[in-house]
C-alpha cells in the first residue's frame, strides 16, 4: 500500500484537489440553485402585480392620486347629472322649494338631508293619520314653510298638466319626495283626480286635437275605476302625469286626432333599477307634425322625461293614386262650388234651369224621403252628364289626385323609462 501511495503520489493529490474543487463546485450550484429559485418566485409575483396594476386605469402611483379623486368627482357629478334624466320631471320644482326653505335658525339645508329628514319623520307611524300628523310637525322645523310651498306650487304647475290646488298641493308634494299617492285610499278621491285630469287634457286639446271615439278621449284609462285596485292607484296616477305630458307634447305638434292610446299593462317593466312603461299610440297627422311630435318627445330629455321611440307605422288615409286605375264609369265626379248643396236651412241649391214644379213643393211639402229621392236624382243627372263631357271638359279635369293631401294615420310604439324610486334626491 505504501509502494502505491509513494509511486503515484501526484495522481493522489490531484485527486485529492479535484474532489474538493468538485465538492465545492457542487455546494455552490446548490446555493446558486436556491437563490435562482428565490429570484424565479419573486419575479412571478412581481409580474402578477404589474398584472394586475395594468388593469387598473389610471395606474395607482403617487402622482396619479390627485388626478384619481378629480376624476371621481367629475364621473359622480355626472352621473348624478343624467340620471335626474330619467323620470324627474319635478326636480325644478324641489329645486325652487329647497332655495326658499329655511331652518329656524335661518340656514339652508341641502334636498339630500331634506329628504333624509323627512323619511326620518314620515315612517315613525304606521296608520296614515299618524304619518300626516308627523308631516305637520315636521314642517314646524322650518320658519317659512309657507312661503316656501307657494314657491314649489308656482314651479310645479309649469311641468304637469294636473289641477294643482291648494286642496291636493300637500298630496302632489309629497309624491314628488317619493310618497307613493294613495288618495287616501278612497275610490271616490281617485274617480275625482281621474276625472280632473281628464277634463284639463281636454280642455288643453280643444281646437286642436279631435278625439275619434270615447276610448281615445278616455287616454287608456278607465274612467269608471271598476276594473282597478287600491293597490294600482299609485302607478294609475303616475300614468296619468305621463300620457298627459304625452298629450301636450301632441298638441304642440299640431297633431290632428286621436285614435287610440294602448297601454302594455298597470305597473311596469322592471329593469335593474329602472321602470319602463310601454304605450301605443295611433293617432293622425301630417308628415310635418308627425316628425315634430317624435322630435319633441326626444327633446324631453331636457324636461326630465325619458322617452324612446321604438317604432312607427305609417298608414296614408287617402290615396288618389286608386282613382287613376278606376274605369270609366268609376272615375270620381267633383261638384264645382255653384254645385254643392247649401247646409240645410240656408237656401236650396240650383242646378241648371229652375224646375218650377219642384220648386214649388219645396216650400214645406217635400217629406225627408222625397228629398232625399230628388237629391239623388240629381245627382245622378249630373254625373251622367260628366261622362258625356270630353276629359278636358270636365269639372276634375286637372285636379291634383296624388300628393294633395299628406294626412297619415300613425301607430307609434313609446317607452317611458324612470329610476325606479320616483322621489327627487
Amino acid at each position: 500500500m505504501k509502494r502505491i501511495v509513494k509511486n503515484n503520489l501526484v495522481l493522489i493529490v490531484v485527486l485529492g484537489v479535484s474532489a474538493l474543487v468538485t465538492i465545492g463546485l457542487v455546494v455552490w450550484s446548490v446555493i446558486e440553485y436556491v437563490q435562482m429559485s428565490r429570484y424565479i418566485d419573486q419575479t412571478g409575483q412581481l409580474r402578477s402585480a404589474i398584472a394586475t396594476l395594468i388593469k387598473k386605469k389610471p395606474a395607482p402611483v403617487e402622482g396619479n392620486f390627485p388626478l384619481i379623486e378629480s376624476d371621481t368627482k367629475l364621473y359622480s357629478r355626472a352621473s348624478e347629472q343624467l340620471r335626474h334624466k330619467f323620470g324627474h320631471p319635478f326636480l325644478p320644482a324641489m329645486d325652487q322649494f329647497i332655495a326658499v326653505l329655511r331652518l329656524q335658525d335661518g340656514s339652508q339645508i341641502t334636498l339630500k338631508k331634506f329628504r333624509e329628514d323627512f323619511f326620518n319623520e314620515w315612517n315613525k307611524g304606521n296608520r296614515l293619520a299618524q304619518k300626516y300628523s308627523d308631516y305637520k310637525s315636521f314642517q314646524r322645523r322650518f320658519r317659512n314653510w309657507s312661503e316656501a310651498m307657494q314657491a314649489f306650487h308656482g314651479a310645479i304647475q309649469k311641468v304637469t298638466a294636473e289641477p294643482v290646488t291648494e286642496y291636493n298641493l300637500d298630496e302632489v308634494f309629497l309624491s314628488t319626495l317619493g310618497v307613493p299617492r294613495e288618495f287616501d285610499r278612497r275610490p271616490e278621491n281617485f274617480l275625482r283626480f281621474m276625472a280632473e285630469y281628464k277634463h284639463r287634457l281636454l280642455e288643453m286639446t280643444r281646437d286642436k286635437i279631435a278625439y275619434d271615439n270615447q276610448d281615445a278621449s278616455n287616454f287608456s284609462f278607465d274612467i269608471t275605476g271598476k276594473s282597478y285596485n287600491i293597490a294600482d292607484y299609485p302607478m294609475l296616477a303616475r300614468q296619468w302625469e305621463i300620457v298627459s305630458d304625452i298629450v301636450k307634447r301632441a298638441g304642440e305638434a299640431g297633431i290632428h286626432s286621436f285614435i287610440a292610446f294602448r297601454r302594455r299593462s298597470i305597473q311596469p317593466e322592471k329593469s335593474g333599477s329602472f321602470d319602463i312603461f310601454h304605450y301605443s299610440i295611433e293617432l293622425t297627422g301630417t308628415m310635418e307634425s308627425i316628425r315634430k311630435f317624435v322630435t319633441l318627445l326626444d327633446r324631453a330629455v331636457q324636461d326630465n322625461r325619458m322617452y324612446v321611440v321604438r317604432s312607427i307605422f305609417l298608414y296614408q288615409i287617402d290615396d288618389g293614386a286608386a282613382a287613376l286605375f278606376a274605369t270609366e264609369d268609376m272615375l270620381p265626379v267633383f261638384q264645382s262650388e255653384s254645385e254643392v248643396s247649401p247646409p240645410r236651412g240656408k237656401g236650396a241649391a240650383r242646378f241648371g234651369r229652375r224646375s218650377r214644379q219642384p220648386e214649388a213643393r219645396s216650400n214645406g211639402k217635400l217629406t225627408p224621403e222625397e228629398k232625399a229621392a230628388r237629391e239623388a236624382a240629381l245627382q245622378k243627372r249630373r254625373e251622367e252628364e260628366e261622362k258625356s263631357l270630353p276629359y278636358n271638359l270636365r269639372s276634375n279635369y286637372g285636379k291634383t289626385l296624388i300628393g294633395n293631401s299628406d294626412l297619415c294615420r300613425a301607430i307609434i310604439d313609446v317607452e317611458y323609462i324612470m329610476e325606479s324610486d320616483n322621489g327627487v334626491q
